[in-house]
């Protein structure tokens, strides 16, 4: 057997069996990716509300806005350590305040009333899509792992494409490679 041909072979073993390990992983990401993709019309995330127009320096400031978000009696909110994160939407005009424990809150920015009060389930998705939901040592390891393997996997599926068609042009005398 030629040595191309056992490249191909072992190119051939490589391909299946990383394909068939990965694929759990190439899977996840795919799903938890098209779920983002898609949160609104799924009903997943809540709709960003839209705030009065007004001009910056009639917003309400972030300490307000951290006292509006923490004094909405949501279940496990109950200081400003319960805080994940704090988003400000101008386009909107609109603080996002998203709570440790998946909860979130939108506030008009120029009035400080209260736009939504839903859980945040965009958040998780987005730490499973990242995998920091899983902490580093998967976001390190496994997804390092899966993106290499990724390349391997395209590399070896050119060459399982390109290697027969090679053989074939070249068993007819249609190629004329010159290099």
């Amino acid at each position: 057997m030629s040595k191309s041909a056992k490249l191909y072979q072992l190119s051939r073993k490589v391909h299946k069996w990383t394909g068939l390990i990965l694929s759990i992983f190439f899977m996840f990401i795919a799903v938890t990716g098209l779920v983002l993709v898609y949160m609104i019309p799924l009903g997943v995330a809540d709709e960003l509300r839209t705030g009065k127009e007004a001009s910056p320096d009639q917003a309400i400031s972030m300490e307000k806005a951290v006292s509006i978000a923490t004094s909405q009696d949501l279940p496990g909110v109950d200081s400003v350590e319960d805080i994940f994160r704090i988003e400000y939407r101008p386009s909107a005009n609109v603080y996002q305040v998203r709570f440790n424990n998946g909860q979130g809150v939108q506030i008009d920015v120029s009035t400080g009333k209260v736009l939504s009060t839903n859980p945040d389930y965009s958040t998780f998705l987005i730490t499973l899509h990242d995998g920091s939901f899983f902490g580093d040592w998967y976001r390190y390891s496994i997804l390092t792992m899966t993106g290499l393997s990724l390349i391997l996997l395209s590399f070896s599926g050119y060459y399982m494409f390109g290697y027969p068609l090679y053989k074939r042009l070249a068993k007819k005398g249609n190629l004329n490679m010159r290099w």
